[in-house]
């Protein structure tokens, strides 16, 4: 069966990434476990380290796996949403010779083959989703490609989610904030809970600062289950030096030791607590008589590369993506922007998917641009741009509309000059179709 096939294939199966008017609490792990096990367990195969929270766990997940390549160990990253490639979401690393490692996203080939073994084992349990058929594909795969480690990004929640079948040896627990209320519960302690659920037996856990009633959730589940927490801002602390638009600058110190002038080529506060995380995620892992080293450390972080976050994809002009979709990933954009560039004019291109708090979003972001451009994109879940325009009209006027993606860049274009800045946000949909087409892009000349 070819590549094309396969994706067709997936795409008929029921996407709770594309359709948000299902039940959370129907979705059940023993529909997962069946095919598995059919498989031989293959996510018994390998250690997992597992990242839930509402921002950030996919960056975080990308600076574990960064570091633990970069310690010449043999691991595999599984992260969503994708942004051009469906393949970006199964990953691996591997030696490139000479004590060199490189990582690569599975290929159309391996992709088939797995898919080809798992068919009539999905087909003969019936009743799983898009999601769930890719995480059982991931983990078969590392299973194949002998991985010592997986770093797995929860989907949604973290009780429920399909990532949940595996037996962590570390997890972490990212900033938690208002998002998928429909599915997890419309107050953080709800949100919290559904996430707390990945939190095992005897387990380790790395936690982001949180608000009180958050660290409150974490703190009782860890209590439950006899797991020792570590949380950033009390056993372990950053300490920003300073940033750029090329990346950012800190130590750490705590528990876990300290760590000088560590650098990550990611922007924003909220980094600084991703990184945090990742390293105490990784010094951790002595426990299990695994030492990785401070060169590998320092190289993970870095040469981690991590697209679509405050992704600076062009400079005079400037054009900043970042795939803001609920409140506080707005409020953080907003703010590490508003660190680092002073420009002479900004126009902000918008387009978000109708079940994310659009109100949080725009109450967030839209105050002070010279040009709000809002947008649709190539996904059912897109937000009709005149009832964005609506929204977004209640905090600031001076709004257009453009028909697709293609027509909002051309018009942000034309309003600005080379000391001038654009800023792409609302959702990763839209930051994918913006990199589809990033080659093609016509800056002003300087």
């Amino acid at each position: 069966m070819g590549y094309l096939q396969v994706k067709d294939d997936l795409d008929r199966l029921f996407d709770r990434e594309m359709h948000v008017d299902y039940c959370y609490n129907d979705l059940k792990l023993e529909n997962v476990r069946n095919v598995l096990e059919k498989l031989g367990n293959p996510q018994h195969s390998f250690k997992a380290i597992h990242i839930a929270g509402t921002k950030g766990k996919g960056s975080t997940c990308a600076f574990v796996f960064s570091m633990l390549k970069e310690a010449g160990i043999k691991c595999g990253l599984y992260t969503s949403p994708h942004l051009i490639n469906l393949r970006e979401r199964i990953k691996i690393s591997y030696s490139a010779g000479l004590g060199e490692t490189q990582q690569r996203m599975i290929t159309e080939d391996e992709f088939c083959a797995v898919f080809d073994e798992l068919k009539p084992y999905v087909e003969e349990q019936g009743l799983l989703s898009f999601f769930e058929v890719l995480t059982i594909m991931a983990f078969k795969f590392f299973a194949l490609q002998g991985v010592d480690f997986a770093v797995l990004e929860t989907g949604i929640g973290g009780r429920l989610d399909a990532t949940n079948v595996v037996d962590s040896v570390v997890c972490g627990i990212t900033n938690i904030s208002y998002d998928h209320t429909h599915l997890l519960g419309n107050t953080l302690e709800q949100i919290a809970q559904e996430k707390a659920g990945i939190i095992k037996e005897n387990g380790l856990v790395v936690m982001a600062q949180q608000e009180p009633a958050v660290e409150k959730v974490i703190s009782s589940r860890c209590a439950e289950k006899k797991a020792k927490l570590y949380q950033v801002g009390k056993e372990i602390v950053y300490d920003p030096i300073g940033s750029d638009l090329d990346g950012s600058l800190f130590d750490l110190r705590g528990k876990l030791g300290l760590y000088e002038a560590l650098y990550i080529p990611l922007i924003g506060q909220h980094q600084l607590s991703n990184a945090a995380i990742a390293i105490g995620i990784i010094k951790l892992l002595k426990l299990y008589d695994i030492v990785i080293s401070l060169l590998a450390i320092k190289n993970g972080l870095k040469i981690v590369h991590w697209p679509g976050r405050m992704q600076v994809l062009h400079k005079h002009p400037f054009l900043i993506l970042d795939g803001a979709q609920n409140s506080a990933s707005a409020k953080a954009l907003r703010t590490a922007i508003g660190m680092l560039l002073i420009p002479k004019k900004s126009v902000l291109i918008l387009g978000v998917s109708k079940d994310k708090d659009v109100e949080g979003i725009c109450k967030n972001i839209c105050s002070g641009y010279d040009l709000i451009i809002v947008t649709g994109f190539e996904s059912i879940r897109a937000m009709d741009v005149s009832v964005l325009e609506t929204v977004v009209k209640r905090y600031n006027q001076k709004v257009e509309q453009a028909l697709n993606v293609k027509q909002a860049l051309d018009k942000a274009l034309k309003n600005i000059g080379i000391d001038d800045l654009i800023t792409v946000t609302g959702s990763f949909y839209l930051i994918g179709e913006v990199l589809k087409m990033s080659r093609t892009i016509r800056f002003p000349a300087r």
